[in-house]
Formats: C-alpha cells, sequence, structure tokens
C-alpha cells in the first residue's frame, strides 16, 4: 500500500539521560567526519513505557564502553517526562544531550521520523547505518474492526491522529534513508514474514520477536557491542543471555528471537508459496491444530501469529518440508528462546513453545473463515501485505 501523497511531500522535503539536561556541547554543531558506522536508536517511548526509559539507557550507558572510536551510537528519546532529544553516547563521553526539541513531536508521524533520522545521517555520516526501534508494536496484523494495518510506534501525547504507524508508511520512510546493515525491533510482535517482506529493500537484517517483548526489553550492556558492530546475529545472542530475568521483583522467564536475512526472501517467498497454496485452493481450510501461536487475544480470542515453521511442519510431506527447511535456514539463519521454554505474555493464553525442535521464530498469517465474521477484515487486510502476492496466496481465493 503506497501513500502518494506522502511519497509527493518526501520528494518536496528531501529537495528543500541524564536526570537534568544540560545544553548541547555544540550548539552550532557541523557535519562530523565519516565514521565507520551510525548506530542509531530510535526510542518513542510517549506511552505506557515511559517508565521502562531509564533502565535501558542506563544499561547503555554500563555499555558504552563496547562502542569503538569510529562508531556515532546515537539515541533520539521521546518520552513523556520531557521535550524530545537526541543524544550522543561514547565510550569517553558517556551519553551526552546533543540536541533539545523545542516542542512535542508526534514519533509516528512520517515526516517527523524522516526529519529526525535524516538529521542525524547529516551530522553523523558512516560508511554503514544499523537501527534499533523502540516502543510498543503490533506486527502486521490490523486493528480490531478496521482495515488499518499497525506497526511499529505508539505516540499518546500529540493529537495528531495518528498515533501508530503503518507498515508501508515506515517502509517510504526508511526508503529515503541509505540501506540500513540491520533494523532491530526491539518491540512486541515485529517478527513476522509478512513485515520482513515488506522492509526487504531498505535493511539486510531484521532482529526482533514474533510474540511478546518483555518488560525490562533488551538488556543493552549485552547487545551494545554488536549493535556498534553491525553484527546482526550478535544481538539476538546477546539479547538472549540477559534471559530468565528478574526486574522489580517480577520474573521474566524468556523472549523469543530470530534473525531474518532479508537478501533471501524473494526466493523464500517461491518456494513457500510453492510448497504451501494448494492447500489452501479454492479457499480450503485445513486444520489449525497444532500449530504454534504466539498471541490469542481479541474480543473473539482468535488465534493468530503462528509460527512458521511450525506451521509448515504440521501441513508439508516429509519431503517437502525438508526443501522448504534449506531455504528457511537460509533466510532465518538464526532462531533462539530462553532454556525455559516460556515468555512472558499479556496477550496469548498459553505462552509456551509447544515443539522446541520445531520452533522457527518467525511468524505468519493464515487465513480463515472466521477473520471475516463480527466486523473483523483481516482476511482483506491481508491481501494488501507484499508477502500475500509473493508468496502465492492471491492464486487461492483468500
Amino acid at each position: 500500500m503506497k501513500n502518494c501523497y506522502l511519497f509527493f511531500i518526501l520528494c518536496f522535503l528531501l529537495t528543500g539521560c541524564s536526570d537534568k539536561l544540560e545544553p548541547p556541547v555544540d550548539p552550532t554543531p557541523q557535519p562530523r567526519a565519516e565514521a565507520e558506522r551510525t548506530v542509531i536508536v530510535y526510542m518513542a517511548a510517549d506511552n505506557t513505557l515511559t517508565s521502562s526509559v531509564r533502565g535501558d539507557t542506563t544499561e547503555m550507558v554500563k555499555g558504552k564502553n563496547m562502542v569503538p572510536e569510529n562508531v556515532n551510537f546515537i539515541i533520539f528519546l521521546d518520552d513523556k517526562q520531557q521535550k524530545p532529544a537526541i543524544y550522543e553516547m561514547s565510550a569517553k563521553g558517556g551519553m551526552k544531550l546533543w540536541k533539545q526539541y523545542e516542542e512535542e513531536l508526534c514519533t509516528t508521524d512520517s515526516l517527523t521520523m524522516l526529519e529526525v533520522l535524516r538529521e542525524i545521517e547529516h551530522y553523523f555520516p558512516a560508511r554503514h547505518y544499523g537501527i534499533t526501534f523502540w516502543s510498543h508494536a503490533t506486527g502486521w496484523t490490523p486493528e480490531q474492526k478496521s482495515t488499518r494495518q499497525k506497526t511499529f510506534g505508539k505516540d499518546e501525547t500529540v493529537p495528531s491522529g495518528k498515533t501508530e504507524m503503518e507498515i508501508p508508511v515506515l517502509h517510504d520512510v526508511l526508503a529515503h534513508l541509505p540501506k540500513f546493515e540491520y533494523i532491530f525491533f526491539d518491540a512486541c510482535f515485529m517478527q513476522s514474514i509478512e513485515v520482513a517482506y515488506e522492509l526487504r529493500d531498505v535493511t539486510n537484517y531484521m532482529v526482533g520477536s514474533p510474540s511478546e517483548i518483555p518488560g525490562p526489553g533488551a538488556p543493552y550492556d549485552k547487545v551494545i557491542e554488536a549493535l556498534s558492530q553491525g553484527d546482526a546475529m550478535g544481538i539476538v545472542r546477546g539479547y538472549d543471555s540477559g534471559y530468565p530475568a528478574t526486574y522489580n521483583g517480577f520474573l521474566y522467564p524468556g523472549v523469543l528471537l530470530s534473525c531474518i536475512d532479508c537478501t533471501r526472501l524473494e526466493p523464500f517467498a517461491e518456494i513457500t508459496g510453492r510448497l504451501l497454496t494448494p492447500y489452501y485452493m479454492n479457499r480450503l481450510e485445513p486444520t489449525s491444530n497444532g500449530f504454534q501461536y504466539y498471541c490469542n487475544i481479541s474480543i473473539d480470542r482468535f488465534t493468530y501469529c503462528f509460527d512458521m515453521r511450525t506451521t509448515m511442519r504440521r501441513l508439508l510431506s516429509d519431503e517437502d518440508y525438508m526443501t522448504w527447511m534449506t531455504a528457511f535456514n537460509e533466510a532465518i539463519p538464526l532462531h533462539s528462546h530462553s532454556s525455559t521454554d516460556k515468555w512472558y505474555a499479556n496477550y496469548c493464553t498459553y505462552p509456551i513453545i509447544l515443539d522446541p525442535d520445531c520452533f522457527g521464530g518467525v511468524s505468519m498469517f493464515v487465513p480463515m473463515e472466521k477473520y471475516d465474521r463480527n466486523g473483523y477484515s483481516w482476511n482483506a487486510d491481508f491481501q494488501k501485505t507484499s508477502w500475500y502476492k509473493a508468496a502465492g496466496w492471491e492464486q487461492t481465493g483468500w
């Protein structure tokens, strides 16, 4: 889904933590010399996650010595406590304010996000870029009883009328920036094949969770080295090493993670469609019994966000499954879950890995008749995704 109005505005645009904030070191900054890498952490915390900001920024400062001198580590932060700001973190200087915005911003507004990221790119140029998106999120799944797709972010303080950012809009913003080495979503439900396929041309790797992110989020002192080195699979390993964890007296049993190689997704879509769609031709609906799911909270307790690998294992013959797994392992080179086989969940009634040997770490949507009942239109929303066409779903009648 393209936003033509957004496109023309973007074309016009492109042509034309501490307790006490201190003034920027340089009130009239000049662009830095080109670094090896600029790491951006985009924290959209103007919502219920404001209380989690301090813990994660403290972890970042704790790990500051892992940021090499030839790497810019930049944090954009907007929460309920203060006006939006950009911080620079380094081994020598710690976390220092670089810019304080005078007005509130809507962090999920496309032009705002683009302006912020373009400014960081301009003043902190680099040969490579990596970005972390930190906030609430829902993956590609549409809002209940709506045709709007939601994705990264939630901004509750600016009355813009658009507090979440849709996946195609996020893609359009990122398409006007240098291609990222990785996109790391420290946000719930983002590691779906539908999201990854939509973003395949703006990043080489995508890291995230197909389920909910634990309350403490990433242990940034353990992932900061991988972030700084552009090591997507290292982000998974560092994140995973922080769980199980106790935070404010509450035990978080685990986190589900994976790394997707977006450069491999087009051939992966072709083989997935060739093997999967025969089971759904003419709107057939195979049983979903045994499908691992990551979310089933809604008015009608629908189950969706199915684990992709488990789903394919239940549907395909042994021979076809082995063929498909060759492509899967190339497209998803790493997936992990904690030793408990569990994850923290508000939106899943049974948050446990049913078949650890078949866990894939990437979710997928499977159309069903029930998704068109009671005012829902999820099958129709699924048709708007790039994955729907690439994986052959339009041939099935769904």
